[in-house]
Parts: structure tokens; C-alpha cells; sequence
């Protein structure tokens, strides 16, 4: 298995949530998606377009559509892993900062190679200026980013960057005391960090990488039901949505025939 990697980045926003869950990262947009998927499809439908405006048109439709696409395997993969390991969601569902602030952990599920750091999972978590055990990431103040390459292990991979997360939630401040000792000499895009063999942060992802095994396991025991990979469950996805398109809900296939 490839390499994991963890990122931290020093940052503020000024968004705070009040109960903290694990979300779809897609989930905040997707509703906006929806309205310019229709609308674009409109546009389209409504024809005599010049050329280069149906070029950019289906262009725009082709993102906000991967955008849509992304959203939904992200929503069915989550579920596969709270039906797998509902003792691991449910700790991350519910975790708390040191000083008891619930933190949302908001999860996307990308394509091959879509990060900056070239590994199947990431998590980027950064520390507010104000408050040391404040985390904030690109989607506000307490809230952590996890984001995890479409690959056939992804679930895993998942429960390997919630390790960090678990760890590192109610640890903020000591912990980057242990990475400026351990890892000043290391650009933030080494897959080395967080995984140094003294690494409480590294020591609890491989945790909750043993502890998801031991639950795949035992579920793959005690039902005969399989979940399909995740590039299957995308390319059925992407089936539905041209279905929805053939039965005029939506437009314009961005995978032609």
C-alpha cells in the first residue's frame, strides 16, 4: 500500500460549528451544484447555441457534474464504513477538542492524484494563531479536512487518516510540540510526517488501521453482503446521472455515447 501522509498548515477562518460529525466536504456546495447542473442543462437543451458558448457551457456542466458525481461517492462510502466500523465513526462522529469544542471532520473521497502530496490520504489540520487547541482547515474554525484518493482501499486509507484525527483532535497543542522538535528539518509535503516510529499520531492511525480490519473482518463473517469497489460505485454513479439525463431530469451527457 502506498504511503500515507499527514499535512498541517497554520491558518484562521471565522466559521465555527456547533455540533461537531463527520460530513461529506462536498456537502456545503452541492446544493448550488444542483441548481447550475439543471441550469446549465437548460441552456443547453434550449439549443441554437454558437459553438464556442456550447464549448464552455458543457465544460462548466462536466465540473459541476464530477462536483455532483464525487458528492454521491462520498455519501456511499461513508455509509459503507459506518456499517463496517460503526465503533470507529461513532468516536470520530463525536469527537471534542481539549477544551471540549465538538470539531466536524469533513471527508472527501477525490480522484487518483487529485492532492498536492502525491498519497492516497491526507489530512490537513490547522492551528489557530488565537488558540492553541483551536483546529481550523478550509472549511472554518474547528473543523478538520481529510480527503482520500478513489482508490480500492480507500476505506482503509479512511480509517488509517482518522487515526491521526482521533489522536491529534484533543492533543493540538503537545502534538506540534512533537512535530517542531521532530520534523523542522521536513517540507510539510514529506509523506515522513506523522509517521515517525515514536509518533503518538502516526501509532493511533496504524491503531485504528487494525482495529478497522478486525471489523471488515468480522462483518465479511457475519453477512453475505459486499460492497463494490469505489471505482464501480462511481462508474454507477456516472450511469445514473446519463439515466437522469435520458428521462429529461437532467442534460446532456458529459461521457458521450
Amino acid at each position: 500500500m502506498k504511503t500515507y501522509c499527514l499535512v498541517l498548515i497554520m491558518s484562521i477562518f471565522f466559521w465555527s460549528s456547533v455540533v461537531g460529525e463527520v460530513k461529506n466536504g462536498y456537502g456545503a456546495d452541492i446544493q448550488i451544484a444542483e441548481e447550475s447542473m439543471h441550469h446549465l442543462a437548460g441552456l443547453l437543451r434550449e439549443g441554437n447555441l454558437p459553438q464556442y458558448k456550447e464549448r464552455k457551457i458543457k465544460e462548466s456542466l462536466k465540473v459541476v457534474m464530477d462536483h455532483i458525481a464525487y458528492y454521491r461517492l462520498t455519501e456511499q462510502l461513508l455509509e459503507q464504513f459506518r456499517i463496517i466500523s460503526p465503533e470507529l465513526y461513532e468516536e470520530i462522529n463525536s469527537i471534542k477538542d481539549k477544551k471540549g469544542r465538538p470539531v466536524d471532520v469533513l471527508i472527501k473521497f477525490v480522484p487518483l492524484d487529485a492532492t498536492k502530496l502525491k498519497s492516497w490520504g491526507t489530512t490537513c489540520i490547522g492551528q489557530s494563531p488565537t488558540d492553541v487547541d483551536a483546529y481550523v482547515s478550509e472549511y472554518g474554525r474547528n473543523t478538520v479536512s481529510v480527503k482520500i484518493w478513489t482508490v480500492s482501499k480507500a476505506l482503509l486509507v479512511l480509517s488509517h487518516e482518522l487515526g491521526h484525527v482521533k489522536y491529534q483532535v484533543p492533543n493540538l497543542a503537545t502534538y506540534l510540540e512533537f512535530h517542531r522538535a521532530n520534523y523542522l528539518a521536513v517540507t510539510t509535503e514529506s509523506d515522513r510526517i506523522g509517521h515517525q516510529a515514536d509518533d503518538p499520531s502516526g501509532m493511533a492511525a496504524r491503531e485504528y488501521e487494525k482495529r478497522y480490519r478486525e471489523h471488515f473482518s468480522t462483518y465479511l463473517k457475519e453477512t453475505d453482503v459486499k460492497f463494490e469497489t469505489p471505482l464501480a460505485i462511481l462508474e454507477n454513479i456516472m450511469k445514473a446521472m446519463d439515466k437522469e439525463r435520458a428521462n429529461g431530469n437532467s442534460v446532456a451527457s458529459l461521457y458521450p455515447n
